[in-house]
């Protein structure tokens, strides 16, 4: 004899809800897994695009940092060479300062010196000029 037991449908709900979560979630174990096998290799395609262009970087970058420290060197180069010319340009303007000093009290003195010549020559000039005498036998 053939005899099923027969289930009522309030029996049946709970385990066909049971079924329906095993199910679903062997779908979406399965989902997860191939997505994780096929996000691998696409993560390993990155790690490697992420190496190469990390590579890149550093090759683009290498050559911006020697130029860059190449115009350091050159601009402290330039700054040493400022300074110097600073300093020799301070130099000659106090030696300027000299000898613009040491001409200004050489005029003074000169003009001086003239000055008291003319009045001894003044002095000369205007003294009553004695002339000898003709009656003188």
């Amino acid at each position: 004899m053939n005899a099923k037991p027969e289930i009522s449908a309030a029996q049946a709900e709970p385990i066909m809800k049971s079924m329906e979560e095993e199910i679903s979630n062997s779908v979406r174990g399965d989902r997860l897994t191939d997505r994780l096998a096929r996000l691998k290799p696409q993560a390993d395609a990155v790690g490697e695009l992420g190496e190469s262009i990390g590579q890149l970087i550093q090759k683009v970058g290498a050559s911006s940092i020697a130029e860059i420290e190449k115009l350091i060197s050159d601009l402290q180069a330039a700054r040493n060479y400022l300074k110097a010319e600073g300093d020799r340009i301070q130099q000659e303007m106090t030696r300027y300062a000299h000898l613009s000093d040491t001409a200004s009290a050489s005029v003074k003195i000169i003009t001086e010196s003239l000055g008291q010549w003319r009045k001894g020559n003044d002095t000369v000039h205007s003294a009553p000029s004695i002339a000898p005498r003709s009656d003188a036998a």
